[in-house]
């Protein structure tokens, strides 16, 4: 892609140009005709909770047959073209694929996979029914320079709240207010009637929205790659600010301060039997966390950590130090979301050994307790402790990973101690940040602490 501040100057190179369309014109010499698929038997009853029939039905319906592997995902296209089952399956379709990654790269991150696969085969498909007169090259061009805009994005964050607005680098949290979902839902449903299915369904999604903060962003891009740009720079943004929350001191809690629908929440669902027909049913919820979450609430509790939280966002680039502090901290981020132990002890220790110990060959217990202890403790006695938890969390996660041992009570204590420590060692580098370079003269500053 030739470069341009805006959608309109979008231009591929003409030697990429070029490029796709030849691989276009091979792909239409490679169409093939396929049997036609047997009726599928023995298929289960599936319960259909509403129906549709053609006065639901806007337009004409576009048809389409796709094949797809063991995974879900698509490894063929076909249609009927006069009678006859015609398409691209297998090595032949992953040339398209080949060449819609091609495109993909050409746009700079601008165009999704799946839109540049939809124009791809409605061109290929076009061409072949109508023999259509514009080039494959100039039409993707086209499509794109029509769907690239900005847009501001609002990702809800399930059950968070604060009073005021904040940032987090170049995402904003805002409150969605009831206003704003007042002015939406008469947009979305004007007619729906109190208490009718719709009115319902929509003081359900609001009952975890109206009220919470939102993750927003500002993203130029075709609508699906702006959402997912925008999902991935708010989970980021959200995962940091996660860090103040108190979950991070105990493993046995989980965060639902996630994307509205990613929240996880789980229940049991059991059917009571007798004499082989249902005569009860059981629903509860599994609790693991709090169900809210006040940030203002956690900021006071850690005061000056938001804030050096913020200054890091700002230029998380800027240096070395500042870069894989910022990285470790996504990766503890993980810790906070995940309801299994082995799981939160795999993201806490990843995230401080990539940060304090200098490579995979030095010990990592001696070192990477000594470090620790240096940061966090303030005298003789709190080094001494920090190095004696981390000796007894790593024999425990040694016990866990190497033997397939269980977490027994016992162990609980010097988990979420480690756990502990491990936070306040970042929170002790966030207030650090423009003393360092980079890892290694951190790692030099300690080492020297130490001989002290």
């Amino acid at each position: 892609m030739e470069s341009g501040d805006s959608p309109s100057k979008f231009k591929f190179h003409p030697n990429a140009a070029t490029s796709f369309e030849e691989a276009a014109q091979d792909i239409l010499r490679a169409i093939q005709a396929f049997p036609t698929l047997p009726q599928r038997a023995n298929t289960p009853e599936i319960y259909a909770p509403f129906h549709l029939d053609e006065a639901d039905i806007i337009g004409t319906p576009i048809v389409q047959q796709t094949s797809v592997d063991v995974f879900g995902q698509q490894v063929g296209f076909f249609w009927a073209s006069k009678g006859i089952r015609v398409g691209w399956e297998g090595e032949q379709y992953q040339r398209i694929k080949q060449l819609v990654a091609k495109i993909e790269k050409a746009t700079k991150g601008r165009v999704s996979n799946e839109f540049l696969i939809n124009h791809t085969l409605s061109w290929l498909q076009g061409s072949l029914e109508s023999n259509r007169a514009d080039g494959f090259a100039d039409y993707i061009q086209e499509q794109c320079v029509n769907e690239i805009k900005e847009h501001e994005i609002w990702i809800p964050i399930y059950r968070t709240y604060s009073a005021q607005n904040f940032a987090l680098g170049n995402v904003e949290f805002r409150t969605v207010t009831k206003e704003m979902l007042d002015k939406w839902s008469c947009k979305l449903s004007p007619s729906a009637e109190p208490n009718s299915p719709v009115a319902f369904a929509n003081d359900r999604d609001r009952s975890s929205i109206q009220g919470s903060l939102a993750a927003c962003v500002t993203v130029e891009a075709e609508v699906d790659k702006a959402r997912e740009i925008a999902h991935k720079t708010a989970n980021n943004a959200i995962g940091l600010l996660r860090f103040i929350s108190p979950v991070n001191f105990q493993h046995k809690f989980v965060s639902y301060a996630v994307p509205v629908g990613r929240e996880n929440t789980q229940k049991t669902v059991e059917y009571f039997l007798e004499q082989g027909e249902i005569r009860r049913q059981k629903q509860a919820w599994i609790d693991r966390g709090p169900d809210s979450w006040n940030v203002d609430d956690a900021r006071n509790m850690c005061p000056g950590v938001f804030e050096n939280l913020q200054r890091l966002c700002l230029n998380p680039n800027e240096s070395e130090f500042r870069k894989i502090l910022h990285q470790s901290l996504l990766l503890h981020a993980q810790n906070t979301i995940s309801a299994e132990i082995a799981q939160k002890l795999v993201y806490v220790t990843s995230a401080i050994e990539s940060l304090l110990l200098i490579n995979s060959t030095e010990p990592i217990q001696k070192n990477l307790g000594e470090r620790m202890a240096f940061i966090v403790g303030r005298d003789l006695a709190q080094r001494r402790a920090i190095v004696q938890n981390v000796d007894k969390f790593y024999s425990i996660r040694s016990r866990l990973f190497h033997h397939g041992e269980e977490v027994n009570p016992d162990d609980v204590t010097v988990i979420d101690q480690f756990f502990c420590n491990v936070w306040a060692t970042f929170a002790e580098l966030l207030a650090k940040l423009d003393l360092f370079k980079s890892k290694d003269s951190l790692i030099r500053d300690l080492e020297d602490k130490k001989l002290g």
